[in-house]
């Protein structure tokens, strides 16, 4: 089994229950009619899961094409195009937050508000991630992680690195696969996304925030900022 696709295909299959529960509260049919669609592709994902081919990076294209269709109709019509990203963890449960505030702690499955400002809040399952006891760096150990699933796994990219200071890490994805590269620019990208579920994961925080997104000549630069509580502003 092929348990990066098995959270694609949950991840779906979630994001398209709080887009269809969004599209019957605003009488939006276009949005109900598009949460259908996902559903039907994330079962798609997971029963390729199943199965001994791998698709890769073909899967997480489909993947990518999905989301920015049903997810960015959604953020437009909340006005979150320009939204900050974030994921935090509570208690069992991981979420991926779009939000004009910066990473609100106190949001629920779907979309509502705090702070004055609307968020889209998505349910997610992290990847299961192998961290050793080890007095070695943060950053290494993150990149050793992002390159199992991006590079390994997915075939995503050629390479990743990560630096950390002040406690900031900063991503270098290099060689994003061709069919990704159109994405890169979009809100909702598979580079930025994986990246800041598994920091989630592998660093332990209760927050990491997404603080700057960057095209680069042979890639692209992604920095987070992890923190240990909910973030306050």
């Amino acid at each position: 089994m092929n348990t990066r696709l098995l959270v694609l295909g949950v991840n779906v299959l979630a994001a398209s229950a709080l887009i269809a529960v969004y599209g019957v509260l605003t009488s939006n049919s276009g949005l109900v009619g598009i949460a259908l669609s996902i559903s039907v592709v994330g079962g798609v994902l997971i029963v390729y899961s199943t199965t001994p081919q791998d698709p890769s990076v073909l899967a997480l294209t489909s993947y990518s094409e999905i989301l920015l269709n049903a997810v960015t109709s959604t953020l437009e019509d909340l006005d979150l195009l320009e939204s900050r990203i974030c994921v935090i963890r509570k208690k069992d449960s991981t979420y991926l937050v779009y939000s004009k505030i910066p990473c609100p702690f106190e949001v629920d499955s779907g979309v509502g508000f705090t702070g004055g400002s609307p968020y889209l809040a998505i349910p997610v399952s992290t990847p299961s991630v192998p961290i050793e006891s080890s007095n070695e760096p943060t950053s290494l150990l993150l990149e050793r992680s992002l390159a199992e699933i991006l590079v390994g796994e997915f075939s995503a990219c050629r390479s990743v690195r990560v630096e950390e200071e002040d406690g900031l890490y900063t991503v270098h994805v290099v060689g994003p696969a061709e069919v990704l590269k159109q994405y890169l620019e979009r809100p909702v990208d598979p580079f930025t996304l994986f990246i800041l579920i598994v920091s989630s994961e592998v660093l332990r925080a209760q927050s990491v925030r997404l603080i700057e997104k960057k095209i680069t000549p042979d890639g692209i630069l992604v920095v987070l900022r992890s923190e240990k509580s909910g973030a306050e502003g």
